[in-house]
C-alpha cells in the first residue's frame, strides 16, 4: 500500500482523499473516497467524546468524523499505524500498515526509526518535540509520534479542519 500525504492532498495508491466538502484550510476526507480504495471499513465506533471512527485495520488505516463545531459530520483526520497498538479503553487494535508513506519526500516505512529521519524532518521544517519518552515532529497539521521509549514510528495524523 502507498501512501502520500502533504498539507493540502492525501492519496492512497494513487487515489485523492481529500476531495470532501472545503474546509478552512481546504478539503475534508471523503469517506467514499476511502471506501474506493480501502473497501468497507473493517470496524466503526465512537472514541472518545463521539468522534466516530472508521478503522481499516488490514491497512493500518483509520479515519475520524467530527460530531460538532465546524468538524460536524467530516472526516477530519486520518491515521496511517506503522505499529498495531491496543487500546484498552476502546478494546481495539489499531492495525500496522503494510507498505509505505511519502511525506515530503521522505520514504517511510514500518521498520523506518526516528533517528534515521531525524535531520530529513528537521531540514523540510518539521519541529520535534520530546516529551515524557515519546518524540514527535509536527507541521502544519501533520504529526508524526514515536511508541513510547522506543525509537520506532507509531503513527502519522493528518489533520484536515
Amino acid at each position: 500500500m502507498n501512501v502520500a500525504i502533504s498539507e493540502s492532498s492525501i492519496r492512497i495508491n494513487g487515489v485523492e482523499l481529500r476531495s470532501g466538502p472545503q474546509g478552512a484550510s481546504g478539503r475534508y476526507i471523503s469517506l467514499g473516497a476511502a471506501k474506493k480504495v480501502l473497501g468497507q471499513p473493517q470496524d466503526t465506533y465512537v472514541a472518545g467524546l463521539g468522534v466516530r471512527v472508521y478503522a481499516w485495520r488490514d491497512a493500518g488505516i483509520h479515519a475520524q468524523r467530527g460530531f460538532r463545531g465546524l468538524d460536524k459530520g467530516k472526516i477530519f483526520k486520518l491515521q496511517v499505524w506503522f505499529v498495531d497498538t491496543y487500546d484498552k479503553d476502546e478494546d481495539k487494535h489499531s492495525g500496522k500498515l503494510n507498505g509505505h508513506v511519502q511525506l515530503d519526500g521522505l520514504d517511510i516505512t514500518p521498520d523506518t526509526t526516528f533517528d534515521s529521519i531525524r535531520s530529513q524532518l528537521e531540514k523540510a521544517g518539521f519541529a520535534i518535540t520530546e516529551d515524557q519518552n515519546v518524540i514527535s515532529a509536527k507541521k502544519g497539521e501533520i504529526t508524526i509520534f514515536t511508541v513510547e521509549t522506543t525509537n520506532k514510528i507509531e503513527r502519522i495524523e493528518a489533520w484536515c479542519s
